[in-house]
């Protein structure tokens, strides 16, 4: 009686939830990759030759100016200064780039993955909310989050399920390997349980984190349990700290480059990969504000990498640095739990397994349909 139940509950969960499933599947293998697919595109224009001996970069003010007289449209505010003198600047304004700059010379090169950029925004909306846009995105993501909520049901069950009723080498053969005689019914039976059994562990982590991901108690939860107040946003506003306070100035006291500040940010933490240079708005100089470096170190986790170094403008002293490490328990938590979603706290080993894992998700969304097609039409003759 009790396996019926359960029978019954894996089935209805699946037959809900399976076309979204299937969805979410498809579109998370693409996004998965994004930052490995970008930078392919961009691989030869981010490219740069090395500056001559005896000849440097341009200063940081010289480079955006200069970008700014070449496209007077694009208002340069934000620089990703990279660690490898072979890759070129990465220039930003507002939320339009990266427009690729050449340090030494001031040569600008366009970026060639804003189409590709764009197809992977759209399968992230897909992803997240089914395509919606407007008052419809709390809907998607409350269909995507249910749906999330019945893949972890689907896990649990599939494993009861899949123990067999006798323990003997001809039921459990069928159960654990792929048999290439079988026909039918019994081969949508064979695949469905040899490849749910060794795609469980991943897809169960996979379901479990985007549970965590979709729902606001889910997310509070986490932090609860480490027994913390959770931050409101749930993206990557939790990584946000409270500004640091600059010491009055001396009166007339200039502001320091941001080339000797960005020396300060690659002295505080010296295994970095990349620092971004935000510069200061006119409200920022008026009211004195710290000027934030964002360091990135060498991660598979941006979370995890990400350091923000804020500098006071006169002095260059070091504000205030926030590593990873000194993260509270349940931001470090629910960060990995973020990054275990994508594989990509393994790194690229990460998540070519949970693409593998996710593939076989597609095969139990169609075998799963497949027999219980077979059930509901035998039932109906």
């Amino acid at each position: 009686m009790v396996r019926k139940v359960v029978f019954w509950i894996h089935l209805i969960s699946g037959l809900v939830a399976g076309a979204v499933i299937a969805v979410m599947s498809v579109t998370g293998v693409a996004i998965a990759f994004e930052e490995e697919i970008l930078a392919w595109c961009d691989r030869e224009v981010r490219r740069i030759e090395p500056a001559s001996p005896g000849a440097g970069p341009l200063s940081l003010e010289q480079l955006r100016d200069k970008a700014r007289g070449d496209r007077p449209d694009f208002d340069v505010d934000y620089i990703v200064v990279p660690r490898d003198a072979n890759l070129a600047y990465e220039l930003f304004a507002k939320r339009e780039g990266p427009l690729y700059a050449d340090p030494n010379t001031g040569t600008l090169r366009d970026s060639r993955a804003h189409g590709v950029h764009e197809v992977l925004h759209e399968l992230e909306e897909w992803h997240r909310w089914l395509g919606m846009h407007g008052e419809g995105m709390a809907t998607g993501k409350l269909i995507t989050g249910i749906c999330n909520l019945a893949f972890l049901l689907l896990c649990v069950t599939g494993l009861y399920l899949w123990f067999p009723r006798t323990w003997s080498g001809r039921a459990l053969r069928p159960r654990l390997w792929l048999a290439g005689h079988y026909k039918g019914k019994a081969r949508e039976f064979n695949w469905h349980n040899v490849f749910g059994l060794w795609s469980l562990p991943v897809l169960l982590m996979l379901a479990a984190t985007a549970v965590v991901i979709s729902f606001g108690w889910a997310h509070r939860l986490v932090f609860t349990l480490a027994g913390e107040e959770a931050p409101k946003s749930r993206n990557f506003g939790m990584m946000a700290v409270p500004p640091p306070q600059v010491p009055t100035p001396d009166a007339g006291a200039p502001r320091l480059p941001m080339d000797q500040l960005l020396a300060r940010a690659q002295g505080e933490v010296p295994d970095w990969r990349t620092i971004g240079v935000r510069f200061p708005s006119d409200a920022d100089v008026a009211k004195a504000a710290p000027v934030k470096l964002e360091v990135m170190r060498d991660d598979t986790m941006p979370s995890r990498a990400y350091v923000p170094v804020e500098l006071d403008p006169f002095t260059g002293e070091v504000l205030q640095a926030v590593r990873f490490e000194d993260r509270s328990p349940g931001l470090r938590a629910r960060v990995w739990i973020r990054f275990l979603h994508t594989g990509a706290g393994f790194g690229l080993t990460g998540k070519i397994v949970v693409t593998l894992a996710t593939l076989a998700s597609l095969i139990l969304v169609y075998t799963g349909f497949a027999l219980s097609w077979r059930r509901f039409a035998a039932r109906r003759r």
